[in-house]
């Protein structure tokens, strides 16, 4: 399978911040595409494919937050793993955002192998819940094929399926008893036959 570069959306309203997010990423073999504002990057999005999300919590747009964007965004993207980006006195809100809607945070200011670091995480997170999905739909898979395999079996008369000890021991006994007639038989024409010859 061939290696895809990951996809990720960096939105912040500090041109300076963004451009050091954007260079950063692009140095550690992401394909980013950065925006100052929301409209901008869900437009940029359009027909993209996207892995991951980093959104400022403060955009400085006053109809949209950075949690906002994230839940907008996982509308076409539902697996997207979202970062929010705070600093300090925001940082009680982008807490309650990964509690509520599973996204990431990063505390301003940071390092972009710590961005590298929690996607890599992430990541992981994401083909582990994807592992468990997909065994969790085979089990499911296997319980209704055994359900329907026990209700043939039930709907098969024991004496067809010759599987109870009773009809098994009762065709034993048979055959028992034909062969010790059939010995029978034998031994009283060999008497017959004896006789007639004296």
């Amino acid at each position: 399978m061939p290696y895809k570069r990951p996809v990720i959306l960096a939105v912040d309203d500090d041109p300076t911040v963004l451009e050091m997010v954007y260079e950063g990423l692009m140095m550690e073999d992401f394909d980013v595409m950065a925006a100052i504002r929301p409209d901008e990057a869900l437009e940029k999005v359009t027909n993209r494919h996207l892995d991951f999300a980093l959104l400022d919590l403060d955009l400085g747009w006053k109809n949209m937050t950075g949690i906002e964007l994230g839940q907008e965004l996982r509308k076409e993207f539902p697996d997207l793993v979202v970062i929010i980006m705070t600093g300090y006195h925001n940082l009680k809100f982008a807490v309650e955002a990964m509690r509520e809607h599973a996204f990431h945070y990063l505390i301003k200011p940071f390092r972009i192998d710590q961005i590298v670091s929690l996607t890599e995480r992430a990541q992981r997170e994401r083909i582990l819940k994807k592992e468990n999905h997909d065994l969790k739909k085979q089990v499911k898979l296997l319980e209704e094929q055994l359900l329907r395999l026990q209700t043939i079996i039930d709907q098969i008369r024991p004496e067809e399926a010759g599987l109870t000890m009773a009809s098994k021991e009762k065709n034993f006994k048979t055959l028992q008893n034909a062969d010790a007639l059939s010995s029978y038989e034998r031994q009283k024409k060999s008497a017959l036959f004896n006789q007639f010859k004296k």
